[in-house]
This record gives C-alpha cells, structure tokens and sequence, in this order.
C-alpha cells in the first residue's frame, strides 16, 4: 500500500516539529513516527525525504554528540561510544582524542583547581566522577595524579 500524500505530509510536518527541538538519529526518528502509528512505508519514504533535504544526518549528529562529549562535557571514550551506540550511530572515523587530557578537563571543570591536601575519601569521590563519565580506572588515576601532583606524595 502506498502511503498517502497527506499522511507522508503529516509524518513529516511532526518530524520536522520534533527536529526544531534537538537532533535525532534515523532510528531514534523511525522509532518516534512509528511508534505515532505511521505505516513503515510512510516512515520509511518522511525518512529519505528528510535526509535528502538535510534535516536528518547521522554524520552530523554524531560528530555533535562527540563534540559535546570531548569539549563541553568531557568524557572517556566508553561513554561516548555508549551515547552513540543508544542512538543508532556509528563512531566517527575521526575519534582519536586524548583521554587523559579530558579527564583532566573534566575534573578542573567540576572541582576548579586542586586543593594542596585532599584525604582519602575526597580523591575516592574524584575518581569515582572519573568513572561515571566513562573513563578507564587506568586513565582516571593517570588523570588525578597530573590534575593534582600533589597526589604523587600522599598516595
């Protein structure tokens, strides 16, 4: 059955609400319109509609997702490629960032610059933010102990 001109309308008039939004994958919007009662041949012909006028790229969202991921957000790589994983998005070819270095970014972020003394409880709490962005328990203690050497001492 061929979608209807006035239906295949309707599913794009509700994507394009939804994209004025935030960005969606292909399959995070087949998931939505379908799930709206849309027949997956309507689905299907609103999707390559919506990516040949551009408003639908899994390029261009993944490259923003690990943009947000590397500068604003920083977070390990697990993390990332979680986030894209649950979006129906492969990785970039360009994912070659420096954890460490983000690590250290993500801890000057949330806690400013190091205090001289920190006791066992505190560096505990550090890394267990290190953790839950993702990063590597390796990475996460390399980055505490160049965020604030003077760890090095103490530990």
């Amino acid at each position: 059955m061929v979608p209807t001109q006035e239906c295949l309308a309707q599913a794009i008039e509700m994507a394009l609400r939804w994209l004025r939004r935030r960005d969606y994958s292909q399959q995070e919007m087949t998931q939505r319109l379908l799930a709206k009662g849309f027949s997956e041949e309507t689905v299907q012909q609103a999707i390559e509609w919506l990516v040949e006028e551009r408003w639908l790229s899994d390029t261009r969202l993944a490259n923003r997702l690990v943009q947000k991921f590397t500068e604003s957000q920083p977070s390990g790589i697990a993390r990332i490629e979680r986030e894209l994983e649950q979006r129906g998005l492969a990785p970039p070819e360009s994912l070659q960032i420096d954890e460490e270095t983000r690590a250290v970014q993500a801890l000057t972020q949330r806690f400013g610059e190091p205090p001289e003394h920190a006791d066992a409880r505190t560096v505990a709490r550090w890394f267990r933010f290190l953790l839950q962005r993702g990063f590597e328990p390796e990475i996460a203690e390399n980055a505490l102990h160049r965020w604030n050497p003077a760890l090095n001492e103490t530990l």
